[in-house]
């Protein structure tokens, strides 16, 4: 299932005509050689987003100690900066395609502007959505049945966060456009700076300690806040450094520039422009793909509502523990795709089959022995988050199957970052939107209220259809046409 040797119709546009003769097999050394690779850009990518997702398990530790409702809210909140956050993926994704591409081909200027053009957009994006939807929060919560104390919660916590979109969407390439240019541990180090900085900043402003104001949910948003604002602005400068492989110089040679220009200033721009373009290009599909998931998200997050606020709860600290396996393989996925990127690049096709391949098998392993581990320590994590013993057993069961589903969802985060490395974001948007809408959906609605099997049913739904997509994810890497994709 995670061999490295392909079919014969990948072998042959690895290796070229085989005019019938066997496929010839890697051989040990360079697969233990792209492995090291993969680690080396992988392990930091990993290890950053496991720090970066520590500060939501935290943000979901404190607020617990208040309360469900708290916990329910932001489960809601967060649904809804997803549904927005959809040209993240679209500029993200292109982004990783393109910086690594320019980069592994040695042309820095493009590179340069890139990094410039994915920043600009991101922040402008994410800022003008982010506010036209401050006015909507209000209505997004009535549509995901939120309980009274909920939606108060909610609106107070989720202003801020939409507020700061701009900034929360730019975090992200930081880390993109460092691991693109082969810098996964300056990436590694800011996303740990910004962890540190939401993690004081929480019980602070949560709970008023010292000379703090004691602010509630809403010291959790400002805290949250304050760190991916860290982010922005560290990034900017390790990007600027002129020890930066690739120095971004923000301030001289702009993207867009009013009035006349000069004939010799009309290259630079034309690049910027076609750089821009080509990201969005790439990116789309992503983003379809994205907006899909987060608006399958938000239905799913109302049929959980159905059984109440604890029901909410229950599936949102079940969702934010597994979201760190996720974007752990998340993570090692982005560091991966982005030296897939580097290797089609370079046009070394067998390289990057490899690296594919071993990218794949990591995140299964990773998943396996998270969710052995979750297994084992359930009735702690669930204690840990929840005071109340009510809570407790509807929150076990929840987190117990959920957590069932979590190697194949391995695959098939993995699958899409195999693509998204490749610039080839067509197939993983079509497997997105028939995941969600013909799997997830209508599967969490047959078992939890067709067939009256309740809140515990709904869950059993939702492991299955993610088991379903991780292996068509699988499917979809192993025909190898991520290898052909010309960007």
């Amino acid at each position: 299932m995670l061999r490295t040797h392909p079919s014969r119709k990948v072998a042959e546009l690895i290796h070229g005509p085989l005019n019938g003769q066997v496929p010839p097999a890697f051989s040990r050394e360079v697969k233990r050689g792209i492995m090291r690779e993969v680690l080396s850009m992988g392990l930091p990518s990993m290890s950053g987003f496991l720090v970066s997702s520590l500060y939501e398990i935290v943000n979901m530790f404190w607020l617990a100690r208040i309360g469900s409702a708290p916990v329910a809210a932001v489960t809601m909140c967060t649904t809804v900066a997803w549904v927005l956050s959809f040209p993240n993926s679209v500029i993200g994704s292109g982004s990783v395609a393109v910086i690594s591409r320019r980069y592994g081909e040695n042309d820095l200027l493009r590179t340069e502007l890139s990094v410039k053009n994915t920043f600009l957009l991101k922040f402008l994006m994410g800022t003008i959505l982010g506010l036209c939807a401050v006015p909507a929060l209000p209505w997004a919560l009535d549509f995901m049945n939120a309980a009274p104390d909920v939606k108060e919660l909610g609106i107070r916590y989720g202003t801020m966060q939409l507020s700061v979109l701009g900034f929360a969407m730019t975090s992200y390439s930081v880390y993109t456009a460092l691991r693109s240019i082969g810098q996964p541990r300056a990436a590694l180090w800011i996303q740990v700076l910004g962890t540190v900085v939401n993690c004081v900043l929480d019980p602070l402003l949560i709970f008023g300690l010292g000379p703090f104001p004691e602010l509630g949910i809403l010291g959790a948003s400002i805290a949250t806040a304050s760190a991916q604002i860290t982010v922005v602005s560290t990034g900017m400068w390790a990007l600027h450094r002129a020890s930066s492989p690739v120095r971004v110089r923000w301030l001289s040679n702009p993207i867009f520039q009013f009035g006349s220009s000069s004939r010799s200033d009309q290259q630079p721009q034309r690049q910027a422009r076609n750089e821009m373009w080509q990201m969005i290009r790439i990116g789309f599909p992503a983003g379809v793909s994205s907006l899909s998931f987060s608006l399958a998200t938000a239905f799913a997050v109302k049929l959980v509502a159905a059984f109440g606020t604890t029901a909410v709860a229950a599936y949102g600290m079940s969702s934010k523990v597994m979201h760190f396996g996720v974007m752990a393989v998340g993570g090692l996925g982005l560091g991966t795709g982005a030296l897939i990127g580097q290797f089609l690049g370079a046009r070394q096709l067998d390289r990057a089959w490899v690296a594919g391949v071993l990218s794949l098998r990591l995140a299964f392993w990773i998943m396996i022995g998270y969710a052995a581990a979750l297994f084992v320590l359930n009735n702690f994590v669930v204690s840990m988050f929840f005071s109340d013993p009510a809570t407790h057993d509807l929150a076990r069961q929840i987190l117990r199957i959920m957590i069932v589903s979590l190697p194949m969802i391995g695959l098939h985060v993995g699958a899409e970052s195999v693509f998204g490395g490749a610039g080839h974001n067509t197939p993983p948007m079509v497997l997105s939107i028939v995941h969600s809408w013909a799997m997830v959906i209508p599967f969490m609605y047959l078992f939890g209220s067709a067939l009256h099997f309740g809140a515990i049913g709904l869950m059993w739904g939702w492991t299955l259809a993610h088991a379903l997509g991780g292996l068509a994810g699988l499917w979809l890497f192993r025909r190898g046409t991520w290898l052909q994709h010309e960007v």
